[in-house]
């Protein structure tokens, strides 16, 4: 299945992950984080943390993907901007590639614009670690 930005499913974030976000975005509105955080929201169903499906990328959520193209898998966490390191593997959820991979599923390709306008396609193989299907729940 393949999700563009304006057609991706409902992602499903927790009450924490909402309010660590809206913080972020809070601190920073003059570099489009807020904007970015609002077409987040718009396709966020907020739920309990337990409630979240075990095969859904979620916030701190190691995943093995596969980019078009690349020959090797990565293996990426969706983290919070103060925590990003691209070289360590750490991808910010306001990145491309994180707006994309957040509240995918293992198994599905989604797509994101690279900054240079060019589309990118991204296959989540499987989900390493997930908080929630692990009982840590205020990660």
């Amino acid at each position: 299945m393949t999700a563009s930005a304006s057609l991706q499913p409902t992602l499903y974030l927790t009450e924490l992950d909402v309010t660590r976000l809206e913080r972020i975005a809070s601190r920073a509105p003059a570099n489009g984080i807020a904007e970015m955080l609002d077409d987040i929201l718009a396709r966020a169903a907020i739920v309990p943390p337990e409630a979240i499906p075990q095969d859904v990328v979620t916030m701190n959520s190691s995943v093995r993907c596969a980019l078009e193209g690349d020959p090797v898998p990565r293996q990426w966490t969706l983290v919070y901007p103060d925590n990003a390191d691209f070289e360590a593997g750490r991808i910010s959820v306001f990145s491309p590639v994180g707006q994309a991979l957040l509240g995918a599923r293992a198994g599905e390709t989604v797509s994101y614009r690279l900054p240079d306008g060019r589309e990118q396609r991204v296959t989540v193989l499987e989900l390493s670690y997930q908080p929630e299907a692990n009982g840590q729940f205020t990660l």
